[in-house]
């Protein structure tokens, strides 16, 4: 791997770490690892900033005096994980809580480093691997990828997270449940304050002229590739903008947001817009508990993640149907209601028109097994996928639903750590 020239500020590495904490809800003994140590240390600050909101975080320094965790123990004890291995010393008794931030602690390496054989070799993480399940809490080990015992300890947690790398060849059965590249900066150009005023020559500006038309038609192939049956049509650009915790001067300097393409914006006159809005639970739990009780009476049922204003908190909606018509989404409303999936006065009618294109099936016998089949391999993914049918008998699968691009940037950060590139689009076509 190629470790780029130009890092971003640890900033950036705690903002790429809250994005890739929704990868970890369900988990509570997680490795982070990278050969940079200094940036999985970041990372998982960013993972338990993020998680600390919902259950308690405690981050292990398996590096030893690993400097991004070492700044946030306010004490001068040296006690640490190696002592507690060494001596029989508690996590209880080694944890330091963060100054400023409820639920999260820092385990220091210790008097001596604990990366060795047997330390990150003991049987005792299983236990404290268990313990943390047990008491719905995360357990973030940070630890560079040339420690030696590292597939030891691997196979006692539930995963890792990657950290500027694409595989770890120390555990090759590694559980990857995140990988988070490096966040790079983009060097401000040079500019030349005193410009030649020397005007183009015919041959620049039929160069310039023929570099922009191929541009335009490579773009073009591209969105063609992502949408089989739609003429290519020119992008509309829509910054998706993660939210940014001021309250922490070292997270200042966000993850530079991705941009997310809108694919079809031709389609947006004949988008299948309503849905009806079920559920808004402040926790995953809650949304996915709603689905496997009442997932059987939603057609197209799926879930949202939708930040709440500028803050970090994340509502995730649980939306039912898919149509273009308002007269249907209301009817399907009076159904969930007289159902009892309802109370009498919740749920409502809501424009959601736009969702993440993930996969798409060709006109084929038997589309609708293979329809099933991809629903069913997303949903193994994490990802709550539903199709729609096209005009053309193929189908279309999304996941999401968003009134506004600009509320998409959590769902689609959850799918870029699921591995999954995020295709906004307008929705087309109709329950099967």
């Amino acid at each position: 791997m190629t470790t780029p020239a130009v890092r971003a500020p640890r900033g950036a590495y705690e903002g790429a770490g809250r994005q890739a904490a929704v990868a970890l809800r369900g988990y509570s003994s997680v490795i982070v690892t990278s050969d940079d140590l200094q940036a999985a240390a970041h990372v998982a600050i960013g993972i338990g900033l993020a998680e600390s909101a919902h259950r308690l975080v405690m981050i292990g320094d398996l590096g030893g005096d690993t400097a991004p965790l070492q700044a946030l123990v306010a004490d001068e004890d040296q006690h640490g994980i190696y002592d507690s291995f060494e001596f029989g010393t508690s996590f209880g008794r080694i944890a330091r809580e963060v100054k400023g931030a409820n639920n999260l602690f820092i385990m220091p390496g210790g008097t001596e480093s604990p990366a060795t054989h047997e330390v990150l070799g003991s049987v005792r993480w299983k236990q404290f691997a268990t313990e943390f399940a047990n008491a719905d809490e995360l357990l973030l080990l940070v630890v560079a990828a040339s420690t030696p015992g590292l597939a030891k300890l691997a196979a006692q947690v539930d995963g890792i997270v990657l950290v500027g790398m694409q595989r770890l060849d120390a555990v090759p059965t590694a559980n990857i449940l995140a990988k988070v590249p490096h966040p790079t900066i983009v060097p401000a150009p040079k500019i030349d304050l005193a410009p030649k005023s020397q005007p183009w020559s015919p041959l620049k500006i039929g160069l310039a002229a023929a570099a922009l038309l191929a541009a335009g038609i490579l773009g073009g192939s591209l969105i063609a590739a992502q949408f089989r049956s739609a003429r290519p049509a020119a992008q509309t650009r829509v910054v998706a903008t993660p939210a940014v915790d001021s309250s922490r001067r070292d997270s200042a300097v966000a993850a530079k947001a991705h941009e997310i393409a809108l694919a079809n914006p031709m389609d947006s006159a004949a988008a299948t817009t309503f849905s009806v809005e079920v559920l808004a639970s402040n926790t995953s739990e809650g949304a996915n508990f709603e689905l496997k009780r009442h997932g059987s009476a939603m057609p197209s049922a799926t879930i949202s993640l939708v930040p709440i204003g500028d803050t970090e908190a994340t509502w995730y909606k649980v939306y039912a149907g898919a149509y273009a018509d308002m007269a249907q989404a209301n009817e399907l409303l009076a159904t969930l209601r007289r159902r009892h999936v309802l109370a009498d006065s919740a749920g409502s009618v809501v424009r959601v028109p736009l969702a993440f294109l993930v996969d798409s099936v060709p006109s084929q016998g038997g589309v609708t097994a293979v329809v099933r089949d991809r629903i069913a391999a997303l949903a193994a993914r994490g990802i709550t996928a539903y199709a729609l049918l096209q005009k053309d008998g193929g189908a279309r699968l999304y996941t999401g639903a968003f009134q506004h691009a600009d509320q998409s940037s959590l769902a689609a950060s959850a799918l870029r750590v699921a591995g999954v590139t995020p295709v906004l689009a307008y929705r087309t076509g109709r329950i099967q």
